[in-house]
C-alpha cells in the first residue's frame, strides 16, 4: 500500500497517514495535498511517501488530490521547520501556519489579471485603417477612441504595444460602452493577462559608496570571521556606517550567485532601507513583510521558490521561513532587537536564532549588527563563540550626542515643569526650532492617557476580559483595552458616584496636544501603532518627516530604530523611569538599548547632536553609562549579575504560560504542574508565579519558569517538561487546562 504522511496546520503533536488511491502519482516531499479530515478537507504539505500497511484495524482515508506539480516547501526549510517544533517546544503543524502565506494553506490564491487593447491583426498595415476611419466619421466618438489608443499603442510611430483598457478610457474620457463597440466590431481586440501585484520599479542602478578606512576594515574582518566558519558580530555605534558595510558584503555575495536574507525588526525600518536598497541593487531587491497582502506574500514566495537567480530579500521576521535555493549570507540588523521574538502565537521562535541555525543548515554565513547588542550575543562574541567586529566612530568623524539628564523632582520641586516638560527641555526645543532644525521625542506609550480615574472616589474603568485598565484615546473618545481590543466610549462622569473623571498619566495622544500648545506654529505628527495601521503609514509619515514637512515628530519605540533623518538635532525622552520599573532581569538592558538607539536618531549630519533625558532618578547607574556611551560599562555589570543570580546566557530559560477560563482548574493545574517539575527541577524550578496581568481575554494566567544550566542537556530537559504537561492535562481536574512553553523568552 502506497501511504504518505501530512503535516497539517494544527496544534497536533503527529503528521496524518493517508492512503494513495491506484490513480494517484506519488507526491513529492514539500507538495501540497488535499486530504479528508474528520468532515471537512484541509490542506497539508507531504512529508514523505512511502510502502507501508495500515495499523491493524484501523481503516487509512485517501488523498483527495495533490495541488502541486512541483514541492511547495524545500527540504532545506523541512528541516529548518522540524528543528523550530523541537527546539520551541510546538507541534510542526504550527510551524506550517507560520511559515507559509495562508493562501497557499487554504488554496484560495487567484492570480491578478489586466485587461488590455490591442489593435485587431488584420490592421497590421496602417494604411488598411484607412476604411475604418471612413467609416467612422459618422460615429466621432468611436473614432476618438481609436485614435487615442493609436497614440497611445505607438501605431504612429511605428510600433504597436498593449494598452490597459481602464488607462485607455481614462485617457479618452469616453466609456466602456463605446470601447465594447469598438470590439464587437473587430477593430480592437481584448486579452487579459496575468500581472503581478508587487511594486514594479525601474532605477537607475547607483555603485556604492566608497567605504572609510575604518568600515574597510570592519568589511576584512568580518570576511576573515566568514572564513573561520564563525558568526560575526558588528558593534558600531549609531551612525558608524553599518549598513553601508552590510551593501557591500551583500554586492560581494549577489556576484557570486549567491542570495542574501537582509533581516530587520520591525516594518518601520523598511521604509527608508527599502529606497537605499533599490538605488543599489535595483530589482535584485525584494521585500517581505505582513503588511504585504496575503496574495503579494504569495507571489513572493512563488518568485523565490522557482528562482536561485542572485537576489537580496530585506523582510522581517518571517523572512526566515522563504525558500532560498541557493542562501550564502544572513543579515540580522538591530539583532539586539526584541521585536525578532514572537510572542503568540506559536512557534514561539527568535528569529535571530532561527537564522543562525537556517544559515549553518545551508553553509551560509551570518552576520549581527548593531548599536546595542543583546548581552548574550555579546558574551558569545566574548568569549569567541562569534567574530566580534567594532565600528567605534561616526561616519565622517561626527561626535557622538551629547546626553543630558534633567532631574524631575527639582523640576516639579522648583515648579519649573509646562505641563509634562521640564524648563530646560523647552528651552532647548525653541532654540532649536528657531534655528530651523527637527526634533524627536520619545515617549513609550500610545494612546492620550494610560487610564482615567474619578477625582472623588478613585475609581478606575477597567477591562471586562481583561485584569488592566483602560486606556483613554482623546481622538476617538473612547477607552480602550490593548490587550483584546474591548472599547467603550469615555463615561460623562463617574460610574460610581458620579464625581469628575480625570486622565492620568501620558501616553502620545497627549504629548502631541501639549507639544501643540507650547510650540504654536510647529509642525507635528505623531508615529505610533494607532498611526501607522495602514499598509503605508510608516512611510507617509517618514517620509514627511525626511522632507521637513515636520518640525517635531512623537513616537513610540517606532522612532527608536534605525531611522536616519539629515536635520534632527535634538532628542527628548519624556519619561525614562518606566523602563527601569518593569519587573524583568532584562529591564537595564532594554533601557540602555532602547534610549542609546533613539539617541542615534540626533545629529548625524552636520553639528553634534544633544538628547534630553527626563528622569525622576537621575543617578541610576544606567544614566552614566548613556552619558558616555559606555556599552561595556553596562555589558560587565549585567553579565557579572546574570552570572550570580542564574540568568542567561549561563542559564537557559523556559516559561511555562498556563491558561484557563475556570480559576479553581487554573489553580489546581498550576499547582500539580509545579510539584511534578519541582520533583524533576528541585530549585531551577519557581514557584507558581502570577503575572503583571493576571487574566485576558477572560483566561486566568499563572506562569513557572525553569533555569536549565548550560551544562545540563537542554533536549532532556524539554522532553521531561512535555511528559509533565501531558500528564497534568491528562488529569481530569486539571480539563481543558492551555499550558503554553516559551523557550528562550523575552
Amino acid at each position: 500500500m502506497r501511504l504518505i504522511d501530512v503535516i497539517l496546520p494544527l496544534a497536533i503533536r503527529d503528521t496524518y497517514t493517508y492512503a494513495l488511491p491506484a490513480n494517484m502519482p506519488d507526491p513529492e516531499s514539500g507538495m501540497r495535498v488535499l486530504v479528508p479530515l474528520v468532515k471537512k478537507t484541509i490542506t497539508g504539505i507531504v512529508l514523505r511517501t512511502y510502502q507501508g500497511d495500515a495499523p491493524e484495524g484501523v481503516q487509512l482515508r485517501e488523498a483527495i488530490e495533490v495541488l502541486d506539480e512541483h514541492p511547495l516547501v524545500l527540504p532545506a526549510q523541512l528541516r529548518l521547520w522540524r528543528w523550530i517544533a523541537d527546539y520551541y517546544m510546538c507541534t510542526i503543524g504550527e510551524v506550517m501556519v507560520a511559515a507559509l502565506p495562508s493562501k497557499l494553506i487554504d488554496n484560495d490564491y487567484t492570480a491578478q489579471t489586466e485587461t488590455y487593447i490591442t489593435l485587431s491583426p488584420q490592421f497590421a498595415d496602417v494604411e488598411q485603417l484607412q476604411p475604418v476611419f471612413d467609416c467612422l466619421k459618422r460615429a466621432p466618438k468611436q473614432l476618438e477612441l481609436l485614435e487615442i489608443f493609436l497614440e497611445m499603442s505607438g501605431v504612429f510611430d511605428g510600433e504597436s504595444h498593449p494598452v490597459e483598457r481602464r488607462e485607455l478610457v481614462e485617457q479618452s474620457g469616453g466609456s466602456v460602452a463605446i470601447l465594447r463597440t469598438l470590439i464587437e466590431k473587430g477593430i480592437l481586440v481584448e486579452k487579459k493577462e496575468v500581472v503581478s501585484r508587487l511594486s514594479s520599479y525601474d532605477l537607475t542602478v547607483e555603485n556604492a559608496h566608497e567605504l572609510n578606512g575604518e568600515q574597510q576594515r570592519a568589511k576584512m574582518e568580518i570576511e576573515a570571521g566568514f572564513q573561520d566558519g564563525k558568526v560575526c558580530l558588528l558593534h558600531g555605534v549609531t551612525s558608524s556606517g553599518k549598513t553601508e558595510v552590510y551593501i557591500h558584503l551583500i554586492r560581494a555575495m549577489l556576484d557570486t550567485g549567491k542570495q542574501v536574507l537582509y533581516l530587520v525588526p520591525e516594518i518601520a525600518l523598511t521604509t527608508q532601507l527599502t529606497s537605499r536598497l533599490q538605488r543599489i541593487f535595483g530589482k535584485q531587491l525584494g521585500v517581505y513583510h505582513s503588511r504585504f497582502s496575503n496574495m503579494e506574500r504569495v507571489e513572493i514566495y512563488r518568485d523565490l521558490l522557482d528562482s536561485s537567480e542572485p537576489k537580496v530579500i530585506l523582510a522581517a521576521r518571517s523572512g526566515v521561513f522563504l525558500p532560498f535555493r541557493n542562501l550564502g549570507l544572513v543579515v540580522v540588523d538591530e539583532e539586539h532587537d526584541s521585536s525578532f521574538k514572537q510572542q503568540d502565537p506559536a512557534p514561539r521562535y527568535h528569529a535571530r536564532s532561527v537564522a543562525i541555525v537556517m544559515a549553518q543548515q545551508a553553509g551560509a554565513h551570518v552576520l549581527l549588527g548593531t548599536a546595542t547588542p543583546a548581552i548574550e550575543s555579546y558574551y558569545n562574541a566574548q568569549t569567541g563563540k562569534y567574530r566580534l567586529v567594532e565600528l567605534t566612530q561616526r561616519y565622517a568623524g561626527l561626535s557622538l550626542p551629547a546626553i543630558h539628564v534633567v532631574d524631575l523632582k527639582m523640576q516639579y520641586h522648583r515648579k519649573e515643569m509646562y505641563d509634562h516638560f521640564a524648563d530646560p527641555l523647552v528651552e532647548k526645543i525653541r532654540t532649536q526650532l528657531s534655528a530651523g532644525k527637527q526634533i524627536i521625542i520619545f515617549q513609550n506609550r500610545r494612546g492620550y492617557a494610560p487610564h482615567l480615574a474619578c477625582k472623588a472616589c478613585g475609581y478606575v474603568p477597567k477591562c471586562c476580559n481583561c485584569d488592566v485598565s483602560l486606556t483613554y484615546h482623546k481622538r476617538i473618545s473612547a477607552l480602550v483595552c490593548h490587550y483584546c481590543g474591548y472599547t467603550i466610549a469615555v463615561p460623562p462622569a463617574c460610574p460610581q458616584c458620579g464625581g469628575e473623571m480625570r486622565d492620568q498619566g501620558m501616553g502620545t495622544e497627549k504629548i502631541e496636544d501639549e507639544v501643540a500648545r507650547l510650540f504654536p506654529g510647529a509642525r507635528i505628527a505623531r508615529m505610533d501603532l494607532d498611526t501607522t495601521r495602514t499598509k503605508h503609514g510608516h512611510q507617509r509619515i517618514i517620509e514627511q518627516f525626511a522632507r521637513h514637512e515636520v518640525d517635531i515628530l512623537v513616537g513610540t519605540q517606532m522612532v527608536t530604530k534605525g531611522l536616519h533623518f539629515d536635520e534632527v538635532s535634538l532628542v527628548a525622552v519624556l519619561n525614562a523611569d518606566s523602563m527601569l520599573q518593569m519587573p524583568d532581569f532584562r529591564s537595564y538592558e532594554r533601557a540602555y538599548q532602547m534610549l542609546e538607539q533613539v539617541a542615534g536618531r540626533a545629529g548625524r549630519t552636520g553639528s553634534q547632536g544633544e538628547v534630553i533625558i527626563q528622569a525622576f532618578q537621575p543617578d541610576m547607574p544606567v544614566y552614566t553609562y548613556l552619558q558616555n556611551h559606555d556599552y561595556r560599562g553596562l555589558y560587565r555589570e549585567q553579565i557579572s549579575e546574570r552570572k550570580v543570580f542564574r540568568f542567561p546566557p549561563f542559564y537557559r530559560l523556559i516559561v511555562l504560560n498556563i491558561k484557563h477560563r475556570e480559576y479553581s482548574r487554573l489553580d489546581t493545574a498550576s499547582r500539580m504542574l509545579q510539584e511534578q517539575l519541582g520533583r524533576i527541577f528541585g530549585n531551577c524550578c519557581s514557584a507558581v508565579l502570577i503575572p503583571p496581568v493576571a487574566r485576558v481575554q477572560n483566561m486566568h494566567l499563572r506562569q513557572i519558569r525553569l533555569r536549565i544550566p548550560v551544562t545540563a542537556s537542554f533536549s532532556q530537559a524539554k522532553a521531561r517538561v512535555v511528559q509533565a504537561i501531558a500528564a497534568v492535562q491528562a488529569l481530569p481536574a486539571c480539563k481543558g487546562t492551555i499550558i503554553q512553553p516559551d523557550v528562550d523568552p523575552l
